[in-house]
Parts: structure tokens; sequence; C-alpha cells
């Protein structure tokens, strides 16, 4: 079993030096076997793997099932069926890979069922949930 995780930097909202904290301590805690983000800001973090675009990462790991965590998504979180070898993708705010790079048919999605359904989860947060989820269901 392989379970990698997809970020965007938010750039704006936050800083990568700080943000990277956020993101390292639950994959860490879940035992994500790699972390990517995009786009490279010169962190130099040995437990992320910068890159300048979404699209190198998803070419080198083609044979992962790419699973795209987006409120758009029909498929919600209590429902789904995490793959074996999986790489979760999250955006970052005001941009979602899902609507840029999903391949029906090929990707899977899933969204998280909230009160409102606005979306409003930062990215880790959102794949922290996901993680658990996963944990979860493989007990």
């Amino acid at each position: 079993m392989t379970v990698k995780v997809v970020g965007h930097w938010e750039r704006g909202w936050d800083t990568p030096w700080q943000e990277f904290n956020w993101w390292k301590h639950p994959l860490m805690e879940y035992g994500v076997n790699e972390f990517y983000m995009t786009p490279i800001t010169g962190l130099e973090k040995a437990a992320v793997i910068e890159h300048t675009s979404i699209d190198t990462i998803l070419s080198e790991n083609s044979t992962m099932t790419h699973v795209y965590v987006d409120e758009a998504a029909t498929t919600e979180l209590p429902d789904f069926v995490h793959p074996e070898n999986a790489m979760y993708i999250v955006g970052r705010t005001g941009y979602s890979p899902y609507l840029t790079h999903f391949r029906e048919g090929i990707d899977v999605a899933v969204k998280i069922p909230s009160v409102t359904n606005n979306g409003g989860f930062w990215g880790h947060q959102a794949v922290t949930m996901i993680l658990y989820d996963r944990y979860l269901k493989s007990r």
C-alpha cells in the first residue's frame, strides 16, 4: 500500500515555512509515503518534494490512483472506498485541480460533507480528514 499527497502552497494566506508544519505532522502520523507541493518555493525540507507545476507530479505518478478532494465531487467521504495505492490531490484558495485535471473514467474524486458544503477547509485540514477516514475504514 502506498499513500501520497499533493497540495498547493497558499501563497498569500500563509507562508510555506509555517504552512509546511500544518501539513507535515498529520501526514507523518498517518504514514504518508510521499508529500508533494507546488510551486517551488525554495523551502529546503526533506519531507516535501516541490515541483513547478502539478502536471509533473501527476505524470511522474501515473500508476497511482489519483484521488481529487473537492466540494464539487459527487461521492461523499462516508461512502468512499479508498484505493490501495492512492495519491490524494487538493487545491488551494481560488484553484481546484479537480476542475482542471480530473480525467473521467480514470481518476476518482471525493468530497467532505459539512453543514454548509462550501468547501471551506484548508488543504491540510481536508487531507487530515481523508486520511483519518482511510485509517478508520482499514481497521
